[in-house]
């Protein structure tokens, strides 16, 4: 009899387990450790990276895969998504494979439970919160979709890059960054990452010449002393040469160090005194110190040993002018453009010299004095124009512009350029009359054509339209010269000033911008996610946070707010419950409760919280604070079924075995693999079982 009992009781515990192992996750038993199924898909990512064959990929997606079932039982169809993206990652390589198709149309059926527009913009939001996040899996999948689409393709390679690192693949990194930089040559931060990755594989040649260009690129305070300590290290270690201290040099004359760059160029040329350009940067240092004489000395002595430097005599120059030497440094200008004619840098600077006192005509036919036969073309003054323009010299490329056109008046790019620059400058008139005049010598030609229509129109929808060209192109100011002439504006105007001004790293205007921006649109989820970008930007996380909740707030469906906010959640509720788990390791209890009481007021949804607050109660032996907890733990999240079997215990202390015997039961019907609490737990419902069943 009593066996059949027996029996019966394991038929339960086994009904019971069938009815729960497709909802339940594996909690570890160990106080303040992570789910199992977590750290074996970290274990598993982790064997990926270290070892990529197609033993480690097939285990790794096999966990994906019962994974992303498991977080549809549960509904949790972000991480669902995020599953598949990571398991799209290794199937992309074959699109047409049933594994992809299958998985793809998996993808898009769980965006669609989302409510997730599936557009471009949304994906490189999502794909940067994935790299937050440190999925990096998922997110190297959208960012390769992306790129493929040619869509913010610079952004794409960048992360790309940044992943490959993550995967200890420098050489891919400097594959993805070098593809960057194709596309935007001015990046200063790809420069430098792509310097660190050089430094690490102990490519000193590439390092050099990677930080030099980051260097002149950039005035970031944090970049230049990250750079310093690098080659200051160099120092430490005794691995010093002339280029340690060439490259340490340059960082603190950026910084405005001078007596530190001063002495560091010394050393350096103590090493190598040949170098021109350790000379070089030396008389540079000397003319920002407005040592003008000194730095000519130096460009001297260059000069006599290289006279087909070009760059040493602008730089020389550029002193001579500083002293009132005009006519040395227009001579100096002249040699240069007559060993290189198309020399930008002279051009400018010998224009710049001559403005106000001569004729454009006069002043370009200074540039080949010995070359009498020199007529400058409409391509020419194109050219030199847009030269003038990019250095703010507006009116003398208006005059050059106009001199193309008298040149060539059936030519086409002057008249558009000067066109540009009347409405970047506001000057609605001239541009209605250059507009008409281009008409009148170029009827058919397309882009005067259009042109001329949208002049007559003269429209908000115009001016945005040029505004948003100028964006697309990376032309902020531009972009912001145009917004700033739309009157009135609405929260999409705003919106488009606020992201131009974050380009170009101005947060205080962006935050302004969209502070206006929310002001006329309030109910705008997108205007409170962008403001919290900002403020992560300038790593103010709680008010980023505010941003975020009120996002979320207005549109349950905006994904990339809610990934954003639950990641800077996450790390909170990290950083509290790493203070609480050093004060539990010391068996400091009550401080321990005293940290997780103030998480507890920050996240008050957070399962973790509760759950370690009733491990640290149960340690103090204030069970019915423990029991608490643990309901309260499970009320937020089931799959921490651990605790039944801790509630469990605590019922049977109060001698409430008919509860205790339920509790048991629910954990082994959780699937649990801690061999002794599953002995425990099977013992415990036999002997319970015999009294109750």
């Amino acid at each position: 009899m009593k066996l059949v009992y027996i029996k019966k009781i394991l038929c339960s515990i086994a009904f019971v387990i069938y009815f729960n192992i497709c909802t339940a996750e594996l909690i570890n038993t160990a106080a303040f450790a992570k789910c199992e199924d977590s750290k074996k898909e970290m274990q598993a990512a982790n064997n990926v990276v270290q070892s990529p064959n197609d033993e480690t990929i097939k285990k790794y997606i096999a966990i994906l895969k019962r994974r992303a079932l498991m977080h549809g039982i549960k509904r949790d169809f972000e991480s669902q998504a995020d599953d598949y993206r990571s398991m799209l990652y290794f199937f992309r390589k074959d699109k047409t494979s049933n594994e992809y198709i299958k998985y793809k149309n998996n993808l898009d059926k769980t965006y669609a439970k989302l409510g997730f527009k599936n557009i471009q913009n949304n994906r490189l939001e999502i794909a940067k919160n994935l790299f937050l996040e440190e999925k990096y899996f998922a997110s190297a999948f959208e960012f390769f979709e992306l790129a493929n689409e040619d869509y913010s393709k610079e952004i794409c390679y960048e992360y790309l890059g940044d992943i490959s690192q993550k995967f200890n693949n420098p050489n891919s990194a400097i594959i993805f960054y070098k593809k960057a930089i194709e596309i935007t040559p001015d990046n200063y931060c790809i420069h430098y990452k792509l310097g660190k990755i050089y430094k690490i594989l102990q490519q000193n040649d590439g390092a050099k010449d990677s930080f030099e260009t980051a260097i002149s690129l950039t005035d970031d305070k944090e970049i230049l002393e990250d750079i310093i300590k690098l080659y200051e290290d160099d120092i430490k270690y005794g691995n010093s040469d002339e280029t340690v201290y060439e490259i340490l040099g340059l960082a603190y004359q950026k910084l405005k160090n001078y007596e530190k760059t001063y002495e560091l160029f010394k050393k350096a040329m103590a090493i190598k005194p040949d170098d021109i350009f350790l000379q070089y940067y030396l008389a540079n240092l000397l003319f920002d110190m407005t040592e003008y004489k000194n730095a000519i000395s130096i460009y001297d002595s260059i000069i006599s040993a290289n006279p087909y430097e070009s760059q040493i005599r602008i730089a020389r120059a550029k002193s001579l002018k500083a002293i009132g030497k005009k006519d040395a440094a227009i001579k100096d200008y002249q040699v240069v453009l007559a060993i290189y004619p198309d020399s930008k840098q002279a051009q400018y600077g010998l224009y710049k010299i001559l403005s106000g006192s001569k004729t454009t005509t006069d002043i370009v036919k200074s540039f080949y004095p010995l070359n009498k036969k020199f007529i400058p073309s409409a391509e020419f003054y194109n050219n030199l124009a847009s030269i003038l323009y990019q250095k703010n010299m507006v009116n003398d490329a208006i005059n050059v512009y106009r001199k193309s056109i008298a040149t060539a008046p059936k030519a086409p790019n002057a008249y558009i350029q000067l066109y540009k620059i009347y409405e970047l400058e506001g000057q609605t008139s001239k541009a209605y009359e250059i507009a008409r005049q281009a008409y009148r010598n170029l009827p058919k030609n397309t882009e005067i054509k259009n042109m001329y229509q949208h002049i007559n129109k003269n429209s908000i929808s115009q001016k945005n339209s040029l505004a948003l060209s100028y964006m697309s192109n990376k032309e902020y100011s531009q972009a912001i010269k145009i917004y700033n002439q739309i009157q009135p504006k609405d929260a999409g105007t705003y919106e488009s000033l606020a992201l131009c001004y974050k380009a170009l790293k101005n947060y205080n205007a962006a935050i302004k911008n969209l502070a206006q921006a929310i002001k006329l649109d309030p109910l705008n989820s997108d205007l409170y996610y962008n403001t919290a970008l900002l403020y992560l930007d300038l790593n103010n996380k709680k008010t980023a946070e505010n941003y975020l909740n009120k996002a979320v707030g207005l549109d349950k469906k905006n994904l990339k707010a809610r990934k954003l906010l639950a990641y800077i959640k996450q790390q909170a509720t990290d950083s509290s419950l790493n203070k609480a788990y050093n004060l539990y390791k010391k068996r400091n209890y009550k401080g321990t409760i005293a940290e997780l009481n103030r998480a507890e007021k920050l996240y008050p949804n957070n399962p973790e919280v509760y759950f370690y607050k009733a491990l640290t109660y149960n340690n103090l032996n204030d069970i019915n604070n423990a029991y608490k907890n643990f309901t309260k733990t499970l009320s937020l999240d089931r799959t921490y079924y651990v605790s039944h079997f801790y509630m469990a215990e605590i019922l049977e202390k109060q001698g409430k075995e008919r509860q205790a015997l339920e509790e048991y039961e629910r954990f082994l019907g959780a699937d649990a693999k801690d061999e002794k609490m599953i002995k425990k737990a099977q013992d415990k419902v036999i002997k319970l079982g015999e009294k109750y069943y």
